[in-house]
């Protein structure tokens, strides 16, 4: 009997799943094949690629580098450039968390699992106000752009010569 010299067929790797979130129009898209996400970011101009595991209230919103690959059984956000390394506001993760929740009865599970955590230290979720925002419709978008995260100004610091 020769051991260990056989193929074994569980060696088979299947194609994960891995799902975006279009935030502007709420689509959620499943991909199947690898992928990068500069193709992402290059179907999709003036866009960038996040990571749902990495928003955090209160933190900046990180990117993923064009040569990253996008892995099976992640969650991402296609968010647009202007919200790149602008500190996440409450009510920002609120929407997206909405969007994705009413993007496809199936995701309701995934997307409450990913954000439950995040809603326990902040606030709690007020669905009453989801709700109101979402039938705003475009008034939703208008509300969001005025509530920009904060930036520092970028103030002259006037130098006095040392004493020595």
């Amino acid at each position: 009997m020769e051991m260990g010299n056989r193929g074994s067929s569980c060696n088979r790797k299947k194609k994960e799943v891995f799902k975006v979130l279009l935030v502007d129009d709420g689509r959620v898209e499943a991909y199947r094949k690898a992928m990068r996400a500069g193709e992402l970011m290059v179907e999709y101009p003036g866009h960038f690629v996040c990571d749902s595991g990495y928003l955090k209230v209160g933190h900046r919103i990180q990117g993923l580098l064009a040569h990253q690959e996008l892995q099976g059984r992640k969650f991402y956000f296609l968010l647009p450039m202007d919200l790149l390394y602008s500190v996440l506001t409450h009510d920002e993760l609120s929407s997206f968390n909405y969007k994705a929740s009413r993007s496809r009865p199936t995701l309701n599970n995934f997307a409450n699992t990913i954000f439950s955590h995040f809603f326990v230290c902040m606030c709690p979720p007020q669905p009453e106000k989801l709700r109101s925002l979402a039938d705003a419709g475009a008034e939703t978008d208008e509300t969001y752009s005025k509530l920009r995260s904060w930036r520092p100004a970028l103030e002259t610091i006037n130098e006095s010569p040392s004493r020595a």
